[in-house]
């Protein structure tokens, strides 16, 4: 469609990923009308991997209308597309590539970002990158893999620490953001075992339940699409 090329041009963002996109939230005004408007739209579920002229030929016969889901759903605009889950397994690996060294000991005055450790028995080395103090957790850059049940040593200052033995070793996606229990996000004691009823929620859970979130959106009734398509090109010509 020929008005379609005139928009101006965004980079919608979804955790780290950028496309280019035609920028419509200066017209978004346009459709509040319509997307609060029962008799004009119905509810979508997207399907893993579907993509948004997908959707719009589906329900319009028209791949170039996937301006309108847009315009529509407020979120797909701040937050862009959801991806399917073999992307968002790729943008969880690229956005947090390291190993995660888990230890139940007191890390507060040791083991800081910039120090380079040693597994005692694995030989791995790495340099800290990140550490949270509230889970006991090390984010080490390693070409080595480090073992579980091993003490760490800091290679600089030669000192081998014989209280911080690493309790679990996890790629850094698939360590724990955050701990619930009963549905509710608590805090834990980073020097004991994590209690049983007590579930890890991993990095990479997190950006499924972003990306499971921006599935459900609303779309124009197909019946209604020419009277909505028609409403916002002559509003946005006024």
């Amino acid at each position: 469609m020929a008005y379609f090329k005139s928009f101006p041009k965004i980079n919608y963002n979804f955790n780290g990923e950028s496309a280019v996109a035609v920028n419509l939230t200066a017209y978004a005004e346009v459709m509040d009308e319509v997307r609060l408007s029962t008799s004009f739209y119905q509810d979508y579920y997207i399907a893993n991997g579907e993509r948004a002229d997908n959707v719009a030929f589906s329900l319009y016969n028209d791949p170039q209308l996937h301006w309108v889901l847009y315009l529509m759903n407020p979120k797909l605009r701040e937050q862009g597309w959801p991806v399917s889950q073999k992307d968002l397994v790729k943008i969880a690996k690229k956005n947090h590539p390291n190993t995660t060294l888990v230890l139940r000991a007191d890390m507060t005055s040791r083991l800081n970002v910039g120090t380079v450790i040693r597994g005692f028995t694995s030989e791995a080395v790495g340099t800290i990158v990140y550490k949270d103090l509230d889970l006991g957790q090390l984010t080490v850059e390693t070409d080595g893999t480090f073992a579980v049940g091993e003490l760490i040593e800091d290679v600089d200052k030669g000192l081998v620490f014989p209280d911080f033995t690493v309790d679990a070793v996890v790629a850094e996606h698939l360590s724990a953001h955050h701990y619930t229990k009963n549905g509710e996000r608590v805090d834990i004691n980073p020097y004991e075992p994590i209690p049983q009823d007590v579930i890890k929620t991993t990095f990479l859970e997190e950006y499924e339940k972003t990306n499971d979130s921006l599935k459900q959106i609303r779309v124009v009734k197909p019946d209604s699409i020419n009277t909505v398509v028609s409403a916002f090109m002559k509003a946005i010509k006024s």
